[in-house]
């Protein structure tokens, strides 16, 4: 089904077939480069990380996939993954991220709010720059929408387009600045970098919850294995987890667990299909188990010890001295580059860490440079 943007009257297409769908691929394969964007909800709406819609343009259609009904999207994630291909992108983290759970391995990709950071940009927001750039007001009401439902509105679909029909544009403007500026090796790095990044499993997750530190290492396991349960009933009724016990609710749970039926029906914070006899008896269960096997490993009762920071490699007064002579390299590459691309070179942590004496640790080959030539040029050792 096609639909006109009416802010530019260029045309999109909804995606819903595999007949659709292939062609559409096929016409995307011709281009060597194509705006890219995802919808997904990550535990608002629904259970899990779940990618919802996709956007996808050439530089004379745009195509919005509806991932639902698309029984194959391998073909497509062949163009995603073609280096000789390039695929724009807005802020690009979250969308790398979630395709590589969906086995993709994005090469070729050109993020639009990198390059505005290396152009000293202070709102590097798709919205604000568009307005700034090209005067084109965003409506970001649908941002946060429920893109789980179907049939999607014509606003959300027209949103959805927005996020993409601009991107080759943006991409023109932002490249022929970095060029002139001489930073498109800078933003070729930012995006290897970008490529090169892989998911990271959260381990431990429930003591990342607040409050969880009050716990000792027997509470923390009961609160570890009642994470676990919650999880499989979010799983069970397609809800985000802390919508089906909220997270302050199942920690007052491992610190001080409820016992008796009548108590568990007036628990706050628990989802009302969760307060019937079988889900009490479920979660006593969960628990007994929890607190037996904490028995048997012997696990105390105090709470863990937190470690201090770790003591500075440098005394007081050489500290002082390695902060200086680092800030001083950072105030003249402001300078330079620019107050809001500073931090992309030589970031806040950096800075601490060699002021407690460590080494200077540079990943990228470009700020490694400058750093080098910025502290050359001001008679510094570093």
């Amino acid at each position: 089904m096609a639909y006109a943007l009416r802010s530019t009257g260029r045309f999109f297409s909804y995606i819903s077939t595999q007949t659709d769908f292939l062609a559409a691929v096929t016409q995307l394969a011709q281009s060597p480069e194509l705006a890219l964007d995802l919808e997904f909800d990550d535990n608002r709406y629904t259970y899990g990380l779940n990618l919802c819609l996709i956007q996808i343009a050439d530089r004379q259609q745009c195509y919005l996939i509806d991932p639902f009904t698309i029984a194959d999207l391998e073909p497509l994630w062949e163009l995603v993954d073609d280096p000789h291909i390039t695929k724009i992108i807005h802020s690009s983290t979250n969308d790398i991220l979630l395709l590589k759970k969906l086995g993709c391995r994005p090469r070729g990709i050109f993020d639009t709010e990198v390059a505005t950071r290396l152009l000293n940009h202070q709102r590097t927001s798709y919205a604000n720059i568009l307005q700034l750039l090209f005067g084109i007001e965003v409506d970001k009401t649908n941002q946060v929408s429920n893109w789980n439902i179907r049939p999607l509105t014509e606003d959300q679909l027209t949103y959805a387009a927005t996020d993409v029909l601009h991107l080759h544009e943006l991409k023109d403007v932002l490249w022929q600045e970095l060029v002139a500026l001489e930073r498109g090796l800078w933003l070729a790095e930012e995006c290897q970098l970008l490529e090169d990044l892989e998911i990271k499993e959260q381990s431990e997750r429930y003591l990342k919850l607040k409050g969880s530190e009050r716990l000792t290492y027997f509470q923390q396991y009961l609160l570890k294995q009642l994470f676990n349960f919650r999880n499989q009933l979010a799983q069970q009724y397609n809800r985000p987890p802390a919508m089906v016990i909220a997270n302050e609710t199942l920690v007052a749970l491992a610190l001080q667990p409820v016992t008796d039926f009548r108590s568990w029906q007036s628990t706050k914070g628990l989802m009302g299909q969760l307060k019937d006899n079988q889900t009490f008896k479920e979660y006593r269960y969960v628990l007994d188990k929890a607190w037996q096997e904490a028995e048997e490993l012997q696990l105390t009762h105090q709470r863990p010890f937190r470690p201090r920071r770790a003591e500075p490699l440098v005394g007081a007064d050489e500290a002082m001295l390695r902060r200086q002579r680092i800030q001083a390299v950072q105030t003249h590459i402001a300078q330079e580059v620019g107050e809001n691309v500073v931090n992309m070179i030589l970031s806040p942590g950096m800075i601490n860490e060699y002021a407690d004496g460590k080494p200077l640790e540079i990943k990228k080959e470009y700020a490694r440079q400058l750093i080098e030539k910025t502290a050359h040029d001001l008679h510094l050792s570093l």
